[in-house]
């Protein structure tokens, strides 16, 4: 699901796809197709700042492991260089086959990671007033901040289907340039 180089020291030398933190994104897309992206994405993040911005990989790529890729990055980077890399899994109405893979994984990352913060967690998104979507999330905690991240999504399916959203397994390394701008730090 994703490569670890040998030497790994830090979330950068962590790929999803081939793809690590720091990488310009403007090696997989044009610099239009980002700016289009971050425009078309930038109601999700409306609660936060203008920092950083997500942009999905759709077409003439070949995805690997992975139904789709995400990227964050900063909008004032004229390089786009990459914050966060998110592969997705679907598994539509599927919440226990997700949670079934995000587990399989996660036994992998618990012999690579014996030594970080281990976190699980389950809550209610933020973008569902009904109350009724999930994310259950296992969180490998680096000491300066970085995250990898395994969450699985489960949206209430009325609102998935108005919105067109997707749900299912995300696998993240993200930085704590990310999380900081998440939580405002």
């Amino acid at each position: 699901m994703f490569t670890k180089n040998s030497l790994a020291d830090d979330i950068s030398d962590f790929q999803i796809n081939g793809i690590s933190i720091g990488d310009s994104l403007l090696n997989y897309m044009s610099k239009s197709e980002i700016q289009i992206e971050l425009k078309r994405t930038r109601e999700i993040y409306s609660f936060l700042n203008n920092d950083f911005g997500e942009v999905y990989l759709f077409d003439n790529f070949d995805f690997g492991s992975y139904d789709a890729l995400s990227f964050m990055v900063s909008q004032k980077d004229k390089n786009y260089l990459i914050y966060e890399v998110r592969g997705m899994l679907y598994f539509i109405e599927e919440p226990n086959r997700c949670i079934e893979k995000r587990n399989q994984i996660d036994k992998e990352l618990s012999q690579i990671f014996s030594n970080l913060e281990k976190k699980e967690i389950f809550f209610k998104s933020r973008h569902d007033p009904s109350g009724k979507s999930t994310k259950d999330k296992i969180l490998y905690k680096f000491n300066n901040g970085d995250e990898i991240q395994l969450s699985c999504s489960n949206w209430e399916e009325n609102l998935r289907k108005k919105n067109n959203w997707t749900e299912g397994l995300s696998v993240i390394v993200t930085s704590k340039e990310i999380n900081d701008w998440m939580t405002g730090n």
